[in-house]
């Protein structure tokens, strides 16, 4: 049995509380998929200062190694536009290439770029039942909460969600209209969301196809 330490650095604290589970629960099915049976342990939490990404990043990977002995590190950046390829182009690939010529003893090298399309909230769109459940919805249309379109169709998802809690607030006693806000779904979405309905977002998609690339490079995977 190999043990597997992944860690994870994010953009922000809520981030970290909706991926952190998303991430453990996916690497969990992928890992099936390994030669080799996986102990994934908790997704250890990584944070690092620096004058510009690529910076904050290496210094991560540099933590991610010392402070933590880690295997891999996802690297969380939305991508604040309708496509990857611009974080890719101006982020993540500089970011691999000054990874590149670091020692292997002294930095986690083992990236997996982990990119929403927009920000994260829209894989917080990606099961909308359980969204509406959550925010005691269920007998509210999606278009009158104005969820209805793909959640990569959103420009600004995180006002979305907040707009369907708002909505669905509407003609409640106070005390059931602060029953819940946008910060108690990071975990309960990330607890709970179906990993086969996040498989419908392309962004999502090519996180785990980083984690398949990930498994090659630790030597699970031919």
């Amino acid at each position: 049995m190999k043990q597997l330490f992944i860690g994870l650095i994010a953009e922000g604290t809520t981030d970290v509380r909706f991926l952190k589970h998303v991430i453990y629960r996916s690497i969990v099915e992928l890992s099936f998929r390994c030669e080799t049976e996986i102990d994934l342990f908790d997704i250890q939490e990584v944070e690092a200062e620096g004058d510009n990404f690529v910076e904050k990043m290496v210094n991560a990977a540099y933590t991610a190694r010392q402070s933590y002995s880690l295997n891999a590190l996802c690297v969380h950046c939305d991508s604040d536009d309708k496509t990857t390829h611009n974080v890719m182009r101006n982020k993540i690939n500089p970011l691999m290439q000054a990874i590149t010529g670091k020692d292997d003893d002294e930095y986690c090298k083992c990236i997996i770029p982990t990119i929403p399309v927009q920000m994260i909230e829209s894989w917080m769109l990606a099961d909308k039942p359980l969204l509406k459940r959550l925010i005691d919805a269920q007998h509210i249309s999606d278009t009158t909460l104005g969820i209805d379109k793909a959640p990569e169709a959103y420009a600004d998802p995180k006002a979305v969600i907040n707009n369907a809690i708002r909505v669905s607030s509407e003609g409640k006693s106070r005390r059931r209209r602060d029953q819940i806000k946008i910060s108690d779904l990071y975990e309960l979405l990330g607890n709970a969301l179906e990993l086969e309905k996040l498989r419908t977002i392309a962004s999502f998609c090519n996180f785990e196809d980083n984690v398949m690339t990930a498994f090659k490079q630790l030597k699970l995977l031919r």
